[in-house]
């Protein structure tokens, strides 16, 4: 399944297969469109009733893609463009005793007349299928995540893992509707959760990476599980061929020292397309790459640095200087020392940069290469010289 995922070429026929029958097809055929065409696949829509017209994609990274999301694909479906879509096709539905993927979760969601809209998203190594599970009356009745390959499957074990000690208020989180498998491989389906659409900035206070780190320790930070964790994976051979991760991680052990940090767990992807704010409660979604535990604050980290990147379009050094900027306060409030945010930075910029080696493994790494690029050339592991930079 992976190789067929990883690219356009074959990821349409690979999402057929996952949707239909595991033997012969049987039953009824589904009609779906593929948007924006069979060979670059990154939506596939009911073709007709309300649940087309209902389906919607959440926040993206890319605000370009979002907008055209809000402002075009969502109202045509609503008046029936899906209909006149050229790329489609036809997905047998099953029978009880040999299930489609629309059945066996409208069996497990107690739903008889949901409909499935998938979105794929780019090829890259966490490429894998989100699936909308709506209503006949047009409602979202639940999320659903399948993982495709053993990297898939351990990022949807850990959302699944995440969301069963979900943290507490003024964090929102999506309830478990059911968890299992399909095909032999990890299946999640949750709830809906409301949300705000918007690119405003995500706006992130210390109470509330306090509540998602929950009880949280004081260790020296190269003896902490942390730091281990990251030396072992740069030593697995084929995650840094050239030494220049593991030189990161010597110069910044040298920065670091005897210093003492606090430890909790992190969302891993903190930003604001996988969070919104609803009045005084954060709504969180998109909890697979949670764990920890890892230096108390990562995630106000990469929530700057992510859309600073992403969103805006800036370097490595702008991004980090708007860390430094608008967020060294609440890293100071979190319980580090003014003259230790750049090595707090330096620390989330390691760890990013080491889960960015062992994606790698799996496959190109899409958007996430031009900024491992970015940190391997940086010429300042420590990131000392930008502690006054301004962006």
């Amino acid at each position: 399944m992976t190789p067929a995922l990883r690219s356009d070429a074959t990821a349409l026929d690979a999402v057929v297969a996952l949707l239909a029958p595991e033997g012969a097809p049987a039953g009824p055929r589904r009609a779906y469109a593929v948007l924006p065409r069979p060979t670059r696949p990154r939506y596939v829509l009911p073709a007709a009733g309300r649940a087309a017209g209902a389906t919607f994609i959440r926040p993206a990274a890319d605000p370009r893609r979002d907008v055209l999301t809000r402002l075009v694909l969502r109202p045509a479906l609503r008046l029936g463009a899906a209909r006149l879509v050229p790329g489609r096709v036809r997905v047998a539905d099953g029978t009880d005793a040999d299930p489609s993927l629309r059945r066996h979760l409208a069996a497990l969601l107690g739903r008889a007349d949901i409909d499935l809209a998938v979105a794929l998203g780019a090829p890259r190594p966490n490429r894998k299928p989100v699936i909308q599970a709506i209503g006949g009356d047009g409602a979202t009745v639940a999320w659903v995540k399948l993982g495709v390959d053993d990297h898939t499957d351990r990022l949807v074990a850990h959302e699944t893992d995440a969301l069963t000690r979900a943290p507490g208020d003024p964090v929102v989180t999506p309830k478990v509707l059911a968890s299992g498998s399909w095909r032999g491989h990890r299946l999640l389906a949750l709830a809906h959760l409301e949300m705000t659409e918007t690119a405003n900035d995500l706006a992130l206070t210390a109470p509330v990476i306090r509540a998602i780190a929950g009880p949280t320790t004081h260790e020296e930070a190269t003896a902490s599980a942390w730091w281990q964790r990251l030396r072992t994976s740069v030593a697995t051979p084929g995650t840094d061929p050239d030494g220049r991760i593991g030189a990161l991680l010597d110069d910044l052990d040298v920065a670091l020292g005897a210093r003492s940090w606090p430890f909790g767990t992190w969302h891993g992807d903190l930003a604001p397309w996988n969070a919104t704010w609803e009045g005084d409660r954060l709504h969180v979604w998109d909890w697979e790459r949670a764990g920890g535990p890892v230096p108390l604050g990562l995630d106000l980290v990469h929530n700057r640095v992510q859309v600073a990147l992403l969103r805006d379009g800036a370097d490595l050094a702008l991004a980090v200087g708007t860390v430094v900027a608008r967020e060294a306060d609440t890293l100071v409030a979190l319980g580090y020392g003014p003259g230790e945010v750049p090595l707090v930075i330096s620390a989330y910029l390691a760890t990013l940069r080491v889960r960015y080696a062992e994606d790698a493994r799996t496959g190109s790494l899409g958007p996430g290469g031009p900024i491992a690029r970015a940190i391997d050339d940086d010429a300042d592991p420590t990131f000392g010289r930008r502690a006054t930079s301004t962006p």
